[in-house]
């Protein structure tokens, strides 16, 4: 009886070791489209800066926004973008974090750029389903390498790194651009 009673518990536990839920063939058709065309835009809806002693002393004056760590910040109602459009990206992302080296007046305090993208690589992850896109801009006072990750779900992940400041990564949602934005 005891045995048996095992074997059950044992039974119930392997099928409740579920693998995660593989992506359909139609997700992947419909991601391979947006990707493909080069024409998407990407909205964050989480910032996961490099936490240094600078910005735990902000999150410590209670700077930081209701709902948010000093590694996640809640972007919520704050308006933020990063669009492709055939060879050109245009960005504006909030930054959290220390910059590096002296911006100068006048300097951007956020992520923000719109120019045409330097060695853009789009790669297909078959056995995940995802895109690895990459690609470099710069604008008058930095360059960024901006390395994004696709899900079929359309859940991306975008790392930037600069050369003047740490790197930051944005968690959020990407989808059809509706129409080409101005240059």
């Amino acid at each position: 009886m005891r045995s048996t009673f095992m074997y059950l518990v044992l039974f119930g536990f392997v099928l409740s070791c579920t693998s995660i839920k593989m992506s359909t063939a139609s997700e992947v058709e419909v991601l391979t489209t947006l990707i493909t065309t080069k024409s998407f835009e990407f909205t964050a809806d989480w910032a996961n800066p490099v936490v240094t002693q600078s910005l735990t002393a902000v999150a410590n004056m209670g700077l930081i926004p209701p709902g948010s760590t000093i590694s996640r910040i809640n972007l919520a109602g704050n308006p933020n973008y990063l669009k492709v459009f055939g060879d050109s990206v245009s960005a504006n992302l909030p930054y959290f974090g220390e910059r590096q080296f002296g911006g100068g007046y006048g300097s951007s305090t956020g992520i923000e750029f719109n120019a045409i993208a330097e060695d853009y690589v789009q790669r297909f992850v078959a056995d995940k389903g995802i895109y690895n896109i990459s690609f470099k801009v710069k604008n008058k006072t930095e360059q960024y390498n901006v390395m994004m990750r696709v899900y079929p779900n359309k859940s991306t992940s975008i790392s930037v790194n600069t050369s003047n400041r740490l790197s930051i990564r944005y968690d959020g949602e990407v989808k059809a651009l509706k129409k080409r934005p101005k240059q």
